[in-house]
């Protein structure tokens, strides 16, 4: 476009000089007028044209800059979906394949679970599941051949590595291990259990005699403390608590004959304190204020007979409490030495409500001569 105008621009100028040479001295002054401005109109134009009309080249260089712009861009997204997939292949992990031998001889029973964790990092083998019973565990891997290894370890050690043959035979090795596991959980907690009631037992403060007695002084705290007393008489059995002042603080027991119980009372100050014993025969009684490690849970129902303190674990709250006693004398229930639950005389069947502001463990004392129960939903 911009070739044209320029052809007709020369052609123009050589015209109009041609025009003016032969002809001018010819015409009238009317002519040469006309003449004249059809001469700068074809100059105006073509002047116009060659300012304002882009060059061919000028469109070539932008087109030429938007097509680099646009490849340079579909460069960077294709360099940039490259980059993402090395970065995922990056991070898929590699893992290797083993036969059911070359799995068995790299976990071997009895290599603790440190061991056992490195060389399943080391070896880059693939975990088909991992069953968590903490702090024992259960992993189990598929093999080239398509058997499964099973490996079985407790807190700090391998205990067995099992090939099962299909998926079938793998539920029921693992059902048989995590019922093997739980009664192992239940046997630990049952020793762990009594080792706590035999340490508990064995703080506690241990007093005997025979007949009427005077204990020595025993140095008590504020708050509650625990009695347990045996008695083989056959006459008044009666103990009183007192205070290094020779001041009664509570009358603990009073019945005639053999007695086995045990007792709370609240301690007002702390100090040096004693018991006062009236008894026909032999005794024993053991003093504590610490509370047992094992306790009873809520909702449920304790069972006892006579006198007895029970630790009840009470979450915090509204609770209705159902009483039942088959004895011939007091009924009298006690918690923390501070709430009367029940105060009766023989048979009794009834329920309360009863608010316990904080969650913990709460003693019940009770004080009966039959059958009694407890129960708190």
């Amino acid at each position: 476009m911009y070739g044209i105008f320029m052809v007709l621009l020369v052609l123009g100028m050589i015209i109009s000089g041609l025009f003016i040479v032969r002809f001018h001295k010819r015409m009238d002054w009317q002519k040469r007028m006309k003449a004249i401005v059809a001469c700068l109109g074809c100059f105006s134009v073509a002047f116009i044209c060659i300012v304002f009309v882009p060059k061919k080249d000028t469109f070539t260089v932008n087109e030429s800059k938007v097509s680099e712009e646009t490849t340079s861009e579909e460069d960077s997204k294709k360099e940039e979906v490259t980059s993402s997939d090395e970065v995922k292949k990056d991070k898929e992990p590699i893992y290797k394949e083993y036969s059911t031998e070359e799995i068995k001889s790299l976990f071997i029973t009895g290599m603790s679970t440190k061991e056992f964790d490195d060389k399943k990092e080391e070896s880059k083998i693939k975990v088909r599941n991992y069953n968590n019973y903490n702090p024992a565990g259960l992993y189990t891997f598929d093999t080239k051949e398509g058997q499964i290894v099973a490996v079985v370890l407790n807190a700090k050690e391998v205990i067995k590595v099992e090939t099962l043959n299909n998926q079938e035979l793998l539920g029921n090795f693992i059902k048989d291990e995590e019922n093997r596991m739980n009664e192992e959980k239940r046997i630990a907690n049952e020793e762990a259990n009594k080792q706590l009631k035999e340490l508990y037992e064995s703080k506690k403060n241990k007093m005997e005699g025979s007949g009427d007695s005077v204990t020595n002084k025993m140095q008590l705290n504020s708050g509650l403390v625990f009695f347990d007393f045996n008695n083989t008489g056959s006459r008044n059995f009666i103990v009183h608590l007192k205070d290094s002042s020779g001041n009664t603080i509570e009358l603990l027991v009073n019945t005639i004959g053999n007695y086995s119980g045990k007792v709370s009372t609240a301690i007002p100050v702390s100090g040096e304190y004693y018991l006062e014993v009236k008894s026909s025969s032999n005794w024993n009684a053991t003093v504590t204020q610490e509370t047992p490690p094992v306790s009873e849970k809520v909702p449920g129902t304790i069972n006892g007979h006579g006198d007895d303190v029970v630790f009840i674990d009470v979450p915090s709250g509204n609770h209705i409490v159902k009483l039942k006693h088959t004895g011939s004398r007091n009924f009298i229930i006690k918690v923390n030495d501070q709430n009367l639950l029940v105060n009766k005389i023989g048979t009794y069947e009834g329920s309360s409500s009863q608010v316990f502001k904080n969650s913990g463990m709460y003693s019940f004392a009770v004080k009966a001569d039959g059958d009694w129960s407890i129960t708190i939903e």
